[in-house]
């Protein structure tokens, strides 16, 4: 993050004055978009901050002026339709960022380009998505300071307690690998949570289902409530992200749900959760709320890892080593 530190001065500048932020990007890039828009909410200082999906902004709006900023989230920078967002961001005038990694292949020019790791051989992309989210953070405390005239998130937390909170979530890889090798014969792997933590349950099906080809449907807690539950079956695991937060207790609630089903649960929190009788559990280190969504999120990628060596398949393929999926090619349609 440091070497991104003098060219974040100058964009949350230009971020800072705009009228409105919109954070755009596809697949884990669009949550990571999220969470950015959780952390500018948390502190940017009032900014307007909204994430939109690449695909929808480029076809179909809103409409941007020279007065908006658009950030892009792209692990490689070359997505058709995150390149088209920012295409017309530039064509409205919007100032505009790309957050990507090391040697992207960036196809439209924009005021800032932020690269955060080496390209993944994986593409999962669990690192530039933690990384990215780093980024975001790191302007949403800029432009708070700059919109407010004080620290709205110190920046020890973010080069200390964040790093050392996704050291700790590392720690828990030998329980994750027992959980899924409990759970990998389940019919469906639920996953819920609120706020930050939706995105949290959305993006670990998302790992789920492209590394071990497992049915995984992620969701707001409240999304799971009205329509989805009724699909639930005993032979099915609910993933509760509970975090210390407005949503927790509700979350929690869905555990007890499950129970009058037969369905087992598995809850993430932070210490702050009473884990609810009968439900396995993974701990992280307790932060402030948006950050929940990394630290959170760690856990969750070696469960989804170790699934899919679980179910020995390749979890860094894009099950390329199929030839039906080769022959569909769906990467090169990207």
């Amino acid at each position: 993050m440091e070497r991104s530190d003098a060219l974040a001065e100058r964009f949350a500048a230009e971020a800072a004055a705009c009228e409105r932020l919109f954070l755009v990007g596809i697949g884990t890039s669009h949550h990571a978009a999220r969470v950015g828009e959780h952390l500018f909410r948390a502190y940017g200082g009032g900014l307007d901050a909204r994430a939109v999906h690449s695909f929808d902004f480029a076809l179909y709006g809103p409409e941007v002026t020279a007065r908006d900023c658009v950030v892009a989230v792209s692990h490689r920078g070359s997505k058709r339709y995150t390149a088209a967002a920012l295409r017309r961001a530039r064509e409205a005038g919007s100032r505009t960022a790309l957050v990507t990694g090391e040697g992207a292949t960036v196809s439209v020019e924009t005021d800032a380009v932020f690269e955060t790791v080496p390209q993944e051989r994986s593409s999962a992309h669990t690192v530039s998505y933690t990384s990215a989210v780093a980024v975001l953070a790191l302007l949403a405390a800029l432009a708070g300071r700059l919109r407010t005239g004080s620290e709205t998130l110190e920046m020890g937390f973010l080069r200390e307690e964040i790093p050392a909170a996704l050291r700790e979530a590392l720690g828990t890889e030998d329980e994750a690998r027992a959980l899924a090798g409990e759970h990998v014969g389940r019919r469906r792997i639920w996953l819920a949570g609120g706020g930050p933590s939706a995105v949290t349950a959305e993006e670990t099906a998302l790992k789920i289902k492209e590394t071990s080809y497992l049915q995984a449907e992620g969701m707001p807690t409240e999304t799971m409530l009205h329509g989805p539950f009724q699909c639930v079956e005993a032979e099915d695991l609910f993933v509760l992200v509970a975090p210390s937060g407005a949503a927790q207790g509700r979350t929690l609630e869905v555990a007890d749900l499950a129970g009058e089903v037969g369905a087992p649960s598995l809850v993430v929190s932070d210490g702050t959760a009473g884990i609810p009788g009968g439900a396995s559990s993974l701990a992280v280190r307790e932060v402030p709320e948006p950050f929940s969504a990394l630290a959170c999120l760690v856990p969750l990628q070696l469960f989804a890892y170790h699934l899919a060596l679980a179910r020995g398949t390749n979890p860094d393929s894009f099950r390329a080593e199929d030839p039906r999926f080769a022959r569909a090619d769906v990467s090169g349609r990207l």
